[in-house]
């Protein structure tokens, strides 16, 4: 838990010690998944977001045995790689991107790409304030490997049919919901507006992950607010699998509620 909730980060040790009893589920760190949707279109079937790919150990040993399995995934759900119209990013940090790139050849040969248009600004800047980022070779690589089938987009924009961009940037500059409309129904994919049931209840807490705290906070409020008010189905990419489920006020504040599983 500390790994993720920090004091520099505007987490005080003693309100995480606090917040961990009151939840009563007796663990210290986050159950962290990586949760990607699949998204029929009329256009084709798209991905929103793609993992870590396979192969990865930049987590340590623990980490590389349980990622990389998205592709037996689509394979399982009849939507092979090669058949991918459209990979969406919610923004381009290494576990939503090299899903898409680890092999060094696009993972989705036709796919066009989707990242905003913020995002792509930032990764590709040459700044020395990037350079020791963990994130940025393979941003740069997958903006690299897209070339031409990247395509950038604002807020508030269909980008494909039914699936809508939604303003959440702070944890990266470009950072996005997602919305999807179908036949009356709608799915939020919040991405990293959290990571954590505990953030939820405590939306100004960040982690060291967001480039922006102060927009950080602003956005996952917002979001926070309309996924309680509008009562939306929500997907939050890092809760435990299948990350599903519904945020409610309570008080001044939210909790998270994850959907049932049939």
């Amino acid at each position: 838990m500390a790994e993720f909730f920090r004091p520099e980060c505007g987490v005080p040790s003693q309100e995480l010690r606090d917040a961990v009893a009151i939840e009563g589920l007796g663990r210290t760190t986050c159950a962290c998944g990586y949760n990607c949707v699949l998204v029929e279109t009329p256009a084709g079937m798209a991905i929103i977001d793609t993992g870590l790919g396979a192969r990865f150990l930049g987590y340590g040993p623990r980490i590389e045995p349980l990622v990389g399995r998205l592709g037996d995934r689509l394979v399982t759900a009849n939507a092979p790689v090669s058949e991918l119209a459209a990979v969406v990013f919610t923004h381009l940090h290494q576990d939503h991107a090299r899903g898409a790139i680890w092999s060094g050849n696009l993972t989705f040969p036709s796919a066009l790409g989707f990242a905003h248009a913020a995002e792509i600004a930032f990764w590709s800047a040459d700044s020395e304030s990037q350079s020791d980022d963990p994130h940025r070779a393979e941003a740069n690589e997958a903006l690299r490997l897209f070339g031409t089938q990247m395509r950038s987009f604002d807020y508030e924009t269909e980008i494909l049919p039914g699936i809508h961009t939604v303003a959440a940037a702070g944890h990266t500059p470009g950072h996005t919901a997602i919305l999807l409309e179908s036949q009356g129904e709608r799915l939020l994919c919040v991405g990293d507006s959290f990571y954590d049931p505990l953030q939820v209840s405590h939306p100004r807490w960040c982690t060291p992950w967001d480039n922006d705290p102060a927009r950080a906070i602003v956005s996952r409020e917002t979001v926070l607010a309309r996924a309680a008010d509008e009562q939306l189905l929500v997907h939050a990419y890092h809760m435990p699998f299948p990350g599903l489920g519904h945020v409610e006020r309570e008080g001044d504040t939210y909790q998270w509620v994850p959907a049932r599983r049939e």
